[in-house]
């Protein structure tokens, strides 16, 4: 079992993953979508009659399912995801079979079998939300064929059950989706227990010109750094392990011993909202830590708009099994207030593509898959309660139970007073909004109201002047479609503005980006200047700016006191970036005249930057748009005068030069090379070479290659694969930078395999058959051959400084380890519960167990350039790309040709060119000392 839903008679639909990991292991190719498997999940109802607590009768719905793993009750039936499919299924003559089934939408991608699309769950808003997880896709609705598919690649989705109709959300994390009593959603990613959606993708596609790097707020710690206290011994497989190296006398690792560990397999994030269990657990968050056989509990508090978890059980864990085929995958608020615990009950849990071949040869990866189990977690002094009957409840009834203490049955009223669409429920309901002493009572009375569409304006005022926080929110999102014709409640909304509530603030912030007119612009400012300091508000806000960009930020540049604070720029700058991307010539003389006028110095030139930065996803820079305004050129002429003197003084702050060298880069290149060049001397400090690389990067002349080309011998490794990164990333500069490999100024192994391998793939046949002829002998060896050849490292005794010495070299630029290193590639601080042989293979092998999340991605920009690196996330208006050192780039969708997938880790294969056997040897040390 892996998902389930109780229906409104307490009848439990389980989702049953028969073909985890796969069907059969011939069909589980690395790196391959799986399509010839065989469908063989189900869907299993379960009665209890008598109402003792235990289910009587159980009957297969449906089976012949793929990669099931979700499952909501509606009208009657359920809607199952099922990689790659969604259907709908219903029993309509009393047999406990579905005799309607029908295939609603496809197109999920079936690859990670630990990545598919997952937990379907009823919103307040009457719709279906899923977790895409990490495979992606491309979605089609059965129904209608001739519509574009829809691609899921780091986002969520929701559907309406009524249209169907399909769209992608904010989200993007792996196996989990549960909401809390307001509405907020919450999402588990394997190492992170707690990530909090906080930016909805439907303002953000407001603004195409807005980059938005983040959309989720990790509430939680990284599960790197948040201990686990398991009770259970080593698994089987592991044990196995264990014998064989002791027969060849191999030290038996810390990282096998019981109780160590950290949290590094999270899923089935769910938030209690049950009443069986005392106040103080409501709104917890319990996840399913399956390698470590617990139960991991995360206490919930507000932080802002957003909130903060830890750990809620000092030195233990909520429920810690000594049965290693204990795997708690997914829980479920229950009609009778508890929890329900779906354990998967499998010998083993790990990705079959991370278990070493001859091990996995000796193990089935199938064994417990007729097995499973449902485990209710009871308080002290529990009593069962026989099962809800509420098909037969009147309207009256249901109306009374949206305000009931017990989350399943709020939401199950919800869900029938919505189908049912019986008007008479209205005036009870709105009865229930005025008077209800409990606010999740009136915050389902509101949002009851809009499914049967008779909420009022009446309503909403009452609404929005509600004593709850929570219903004045809500309040504000139901009354944006009406705010341009409803005065009344445009006045009440704009003057929430002043809200003394963070959250309803930021609700505000977004929906006044629905409406126009100066009271509109003038209630942003408001917000802006209170919350220019908090990131998400401050989204919200330039979110809503799409059609006033100008005005807002003329109103912010007026008050000088905040314009130069770095609040006040932290707004400034992403308008001006916003007006640059639009590339309207007159937009942005009009920002640079207001800012001439104002003659606020300090302002200048981040918002110039600003600027410049959007001028630059347009094509163009500000010599091409500046105008003919006297002020204007003065301020520019001044800007430049300053920057040009700035860039080449070493006695400058470092953050000076480097502002003061991409400012160099809007003039034209025949003005700005000379100055630019001379600053890649390698005397010069790492920050300011950075910035000349990017500053020149930026033109589009043949000569930019071989001015970032000459100084390449006295570069840094970082630097080298920095401006190769440039040179390879567009298509006239591939050329001279083949030309550097062939006359050996850059030596072939300085080119990562992973972009040698798209050079000898590339449409441009004089491209590709260079790059085959120059690295064709040079492609990596077989990873088993390599993998056989550095074995002698795992029997020869290292040295921990030296290991430590080629960890800064080689992993450093990737791979963080406490305050070492760049966070891309996962932390290390996982590597304390893998041993030497492990490490070995993902160092040598990096493509046998790539999360879908580490895989590497090329985007091939409208302006020429090819840029690659990991998505680290994806909004409605753009992809947020990492690449190594910790670099990130975020990519506004419009400016984008094409998104493809390698299909491989950013690490690249053929390290052993790097390190040699004893070099191994001494980096497994350094990282096996790391587990002492």
């Amino acid at each position: 079992p892996v998902a389930a839903a109780y229906d409104e008679d307490g009848r439990l639909y389980i989702v049953e993953m028969t073909d985890y990991p796969y069907t059969d292991p011939k069909n589980d190719k690395a790196f391959v979508d799986n399509t010839d498997d065989p469908p063989i999940g189900r869907v299993r109802l379960l009665i209890d009659h008598d109402g003792d607590g235990r289910f009587d009768e159980g009957h297969i719905l449906a089976d012949k399912l793929s990669w099931p793993t979700g499952i909501v009750v509606w009208n009657g039936g359920v809607f199952v995801g099922a990689t790659p499919d969604i259907w709908y299924l219903k029993d309509t003559d009393g047999d406990h079979k579905a005799d309607v089934r029908r295939k609603v939408y496809t197109g999920f991608r079936k690859f990670n079998v630990q990545a598919v699309m997952n937990n379907l769950q009823w919103g307040l808003d009457h719709k279906v939300y899923g977790a895409a997880s990490g495979n992606g896709g491309q979605i089609l609705q059965i129904d209608h064929p001739e519509a574009d598919p829809i691609p899921v690649l780091r986002r969520d989705f929701r559907f309406d059950p009524v249209t169907e109709r399909f769209e992608t959300i904010s989200g993007g994390a792996r196996f989990g989706n549960t909401f809390d009593d307001w509405g907020n959603r919450f999402l588990c990613n394997i190492r992170n227990p707690a990530e909090h959606v906080v930016l909805p993708a439907r303002y953000l596609a407001r603004n195409p010109f807005l980059p938005t790097p983040q959309v989720l707020h990790d509430a939680a710690e990284s599960g790197d750094t948040i201990p686990v206290y398991r009770i259970s011994p080593p698994e089987p497989w592991r044990e196995l392990r264990a014998r064989r190296w002791s027969a060849i006398g191999k030290a038996y690792p810390k990282s096998e011993l019981i109780g160590n560990g950290y949290i590094t397999s999270t899923s089935g994030v769910t938030v209690y909202r049950g009443n069986a269990y005392p106040p103080q657990y409501h709104g917890d968050l319990f996840l399913g830590e399956v390698s470590g056989n617990l139960i991991h509990r995360e206490s919930v508090e507000p932080d802002g708009v957003t909130f903060r978890a830890q750990r809620a059980d000092p030195g233990v864990e909520f429920v810690a099994s000594t049965d290693t085929w204990f795997r708690p995958v997914n829980f479920i608020n229950a009609p009778d207030g508890t929890l329900h615990v779906l354990d998967m009950y499998r010998e083993s849990i790990e990705h079959p593509w991370s278990i070493p071949d001859d091990i996995k040869a000796q193990l089935d990866l199938r064994s417990g898959s007729d097995r499973g189990r449902i485990y209710r977690l009871t308080p002290p002094g529990f009593h069962v309660h026989p099962p809800p009957k509420l098909s037969q409840a009147s309207t009256t009834d249901l109306v009374a139970l949206l305000a009931h203490h017990n989350g399943w049955h709020r939401d199950t009223a919800h869900r029938l007073i919505f189908e049912r669409q019986d008007k008479t429920a209205v005036a009870p309901i709105r009865h229930l909004l005025r008077v209800s002493p409990l606010p999740q009572g009136r915050l389902h009375a509101l949002w009851s109201l809009h499914g049967l569409d008779a909420l009022s304006n009446e309503d909403l005022s009452i609404a929005l002047d509600d004593a709850s926080s929570g219903i004045r929110e809500h309040a504000v999102r139901l009354a944006e479609p009406r705010l341009n014709q409803a005065e009344e409640l445009r006045t009440r909304v704009i003057a929430l503005a002043d809200d003394s509530t963070a959250r309803v603030r930021f609700q505000v912030a977004f929906t006044l980006g629905e409406i126009e007119g100066e009271d509109a612009v003038a209630g942003l400012a408001r917000i802006a200047r209170k919350d220019a300091g908090d990131p998400w508000i401050r989204t919200a806000v330039l979110s809503s700016a799409s059609k006033s960009t100008g005005p807002l930020f003329e109103s912010l540049l007026a008050d000088p006191e905040f314009a130069k604070t770095p609040d006040g720029l932290a707004l400034l700058r992403p308008l001006a970036v916003m007006v640059g991307a639009r590339g309207r010539p007159e937009g942005v003389q009009h920002l640079l005249t207001a800012l001439a006028l104002a003659n606020e110095s300090e302002v200048r030139p981040e918002v110039v930057l600003g600027l410049a930065d959007g001028l630059g996803r347009s094509g163009r820079r500000l010599a091409d748009v500046e105008g003919t305004n006297p002020a204007v050129l003065t301020m520019l002429a001044d800007l430049y005068k300053d920057a040009e003197h700035t860039a080449a003084d070493n006695t400058a702050p470092l953050d000076r030069r480097v502002r003061s060298i991409l400012l160099m880069a809007q003039r034209p290149f025949e003005q700005s090379k000379t100055i630019l060049s001379p600053l890649l001397d390698p005397q010069e400090p790492a920050l300011v070479q950075s910035a000349v690389v990017r500053a020149l990067g930026s033109y589009r002349d043949l000569e930019v290659a071989e001015l970032l080309l000459a100084p390449w011998r006295g570069y840094s490794p970082p630097l080298r694969g920095e401006v190769l990164g440039i040179l390879l990333g567009r298509t006239t500069w591939i050329g001279p930078a083949l030309d550097a490999v062939e006359a050996k100024t850059i030596e072939i192994g300085q080119i990562p395999p992973n972009r040698r391998a798209l050079l000898m793939a590339s449409k441009d046949a004089k491209v590709r058959d260079r790059a085959r002829s120059l690295f064709g002998a040079d492609a990596p060896s077989p990873r088993k051959e390599v993998i056989d050849r550095y074995q002698v490292a795992l029997k020869r005794a290292g040295h921990r400084d030296l290991g430590e010495k080629i960890f800064e070299r080689e992993c450093t630029t990737c791979h963080q380890l406490g305050e070492r290193g760049h966070a891309v590639g996962p932390n290390l601080t996982s590597v304390q519960r893998r041993t030497a042989d492990e490490i070995l293979i993902h160092i040598l092998d990096p493509n046998r167990e790539a999360a879908p999340d580490f895989l590497e991605y090329t985007v091939a920009l409208k302006d020429g350039r090819v840029v690659s690196g990991l998505i680290n996330a994806e909004t409605a208006t753009g992809v947020t790309l990492r690449r190594a050192e910790g670099v990130e780039e975020t990519i506004l969708r419009q400016d984008v040709e094409s998104i493809a997938g390698t299909g491989k880790s950013l690490m690249p294969e053929g390290l052993e060119t790097k390190i040699n056997p004893d070099e191994m040897a001494d980096l497994l040390t350094f990282l096996l000392e790391l587990q002492k």
